[in-house]
């Protein structure tokens, strides 16, 4: 009795051969696989070739066309409309702060650094270096102010934490969830707590609040909206604090219940969220120092009262004494 003979699917990778020496002898190799074929191994690939000399002379290029292009047929049209903060920052407050900010020969100034032991004492080979003076973490250097590094709104976290979520039952996130999707346009992550109180009745892996990132044309949208629409109407609102900021040019702020129901997604529709939690917002700034960072939110229409407090930014006096040292001596 003849047996079959081997059988290779056209591309594949594995031989096929009779029943018989398919249980003993099957082998499997590493052969390329041809460009008009179908892959038999995990994960299937399937591999279309197009014969474009067979196309429509008016479809030929459609293939070679870029997504960007509007021609191509995976376009996807995403801005469809012009923000008017993004404009406005764009022709007149970078402008601005690049003039206000601008330092003629202006050097790096470093920032607080770790510092190493003096080596009097044995215990200091191979120990961590110590702490920076004045600060419990090293500080970036601060750069020359130039046209690359204008200060600038990068990204909005917005985060909120609901109380009955932990008295009450988990479930009572996912309308807050929901209410945050429908106010910044981004779906919500979960935020789950990270330990233990018995006190407070928290467990660890407890779905405790939710918190979404938001970029580019429904930043500047929510940022509108907070600025004109939300912010206005709260009665107490007096404007944010100088001293909210991380020294990093990231200004933190909270909102309560009673100003999340100002929103207009919520407003337009008070019975959908009978149980409001409140808005733990930070703006995420492109700026080196807070003052900066303040200073850019401010034009944007974001109001800020009290004293200012000036954290890594350098004195007149030290500025002076740098310039004092390149041999640059002013007269007054």
């Amino acid at each position: 009795m003849a047996t079959r003979p081997y059988l290779r699917p056209r591309g594949g990778n594995t031989y096929l051969c009779s029943f018989h020496y398919q249980q003993h002898y099957a082998i499997h190799t590493s052969s390329p696989v041809s460009k008009n074929s179908i892959s038999i191994v995990h994960p299937v690939h399937h591999r279309i070739r197009y014969k474009k000399n067979q196309l429509q002379p008016a479809y030929k290029d459609i293939l070679n066309t870029p997504k960007w292009d509007p021609r191509s047929h995976l376009f996807k049209p995403q801005y469809t409309q012009q923000s008017r903060v993004e404009e406005h920052y764009n022709t007149t407050v970078a402008p601005d702060l690049l003039l206000a900010n601008f330092v003629h020969n202006e050097a790096v100034i470093p920032g607080r650094k770790r510092q190493e032991w003096d080596g009097s004492s044995p215990y200091h080979i191979n120990r961590p270096r110590r702490s920076p003076a004045g600060s419990a973490v090293e500080t970036p250097d601060i750069k020359p102010r130039m046209f690359n590094n204008v200060p600038g709104l990068n990204a909005i976290w917005v985060h909120a934490f609901v109380r009955e979520a932990v008295r009450v039952n988990q479930e009572r996130t996912l309308p807050t969830m929901v209410m945050m999707q429908q106010i910044t346009g981004k779906k919500p992550r979960p935020v789950y707590s990270k330990s233990t109180v018995m006190s407070w009745r928290l467990r660890k892996n407890m779905m405790v609040g939710a918190k979404v990132k938001i970029q580019g044309p429904d930043m500047y949208q929510f940022f509108a909206t907070l600025v004109e629409i939300v912010l206005p109407r709260i009665k107490d609102f007096k404007g944010i604090e100088n001293t909210s900021g991380d020294m990093f040019g990231n200004i933190s702020f909270g909102l309560e219940p009673a100003d999340v129901k100002l929103f207009p997604e919520v407003e337009g529709n008070p019975e959908l969220w009978p149980n409001l939690a409140g808005f733990h917002i930070t703006l995420v700034t492109s700026a080196q120092t807070d003052p900066e960072a303040r200073t850019m939110l401010s034009a944007l229409g974001l109001p800020f009262v009290g004293r200012e407090r000036l954290h890594n930014v350098p004195s007149f006096e030290a500025l002076e004494a740098i310039d004092r040292k390149r041999g640059i001596v002013y007269s007054y």
